[in-house]
């Protein structure tokens, strides 16, 4: 098993642990059993790597140089050989730590915690997006310009909402005037 992170090789491993998570979101329906599941794809693949560096000569120079790849917080170069398969990818070191015991003054155990680093896109792949997707933002970008034109004092002619509904009742009106007087009878019967 060979493994080197930013070209430092790390001989004595003796645990590796590989955490892969899909990013799901669950959308509950009113009125439906279970869940919707929208799939957004997976989080980054992360490694927890503890190993020995041995040596008086090595150990404290090779921890130096993932110290300092740790401190950087950029994407360097994994490259391992795990069971015969190969894996190469960009990974960022999330956690660093350290400990040495008493008695073993030439030997650092440590425990590194990677994250796989994404591919970083350009601002053309937004030229694939939905016609739709585009129209909402286009959609949304004039309702964010209303504040800004309601500051400026100008505003739309606004009318009175109510003056088109003042007829709209005027048949419900008619249909009703009669109704105390048909009801004259169903009153004295039931006592009301």
């Amino acid at each position: 098993m060979t493994i080197e992170i930013g070209g430092i090789k790390l001989n004595r491993v003796h645990r590796i642990v590989t955490l892969e998570t899909a990013d799901l979101i669950l959308h509950r329906i009113p009125g439906k059993a279970g869940n919707m599941i929208q799939d957004l794809g997976r989080d980054s693949v992360r490694l927890q790597i503890n190993g020995i560096f041995y040596g008086a000569a090595n150990a404290s120079k090779d921890l130096e140089a993932l110290r300092k790849i740790y401190k950087q917080r950029e994407a360097v170069d994994l490259v391992a050989e795990i069971v015969g398969q190969a894996y190469f990818s960009q990974v960022i070191i999330e956690q660093f730590e350290i400990f040495q015991v008493a008695g073993e003054p030439e030997q650092f155990s440590y425990q590194l915690a990677i994250a796989e680093s994404p591919i970083k896109t350009t601002a053309t792949a937004t030229t694939n997006l939905d016609g739709g997707i585009q129209v909402e933002a286009s959609n949304l970008i004039d309702v964010a310009i209303i504040p800004d034109v309601l500051a400026l004092g100008y505003l739309p002619e606004i009318t009175n909402p109510i003056e088109p509904l003042k007829g709209a009742l005027e048949p419900v009106k008619a249909a009703t005037e009669n109704l105390v007087t048909a009801t004259a009878g169903l009153k004295a019967i039931f006592g009301f």
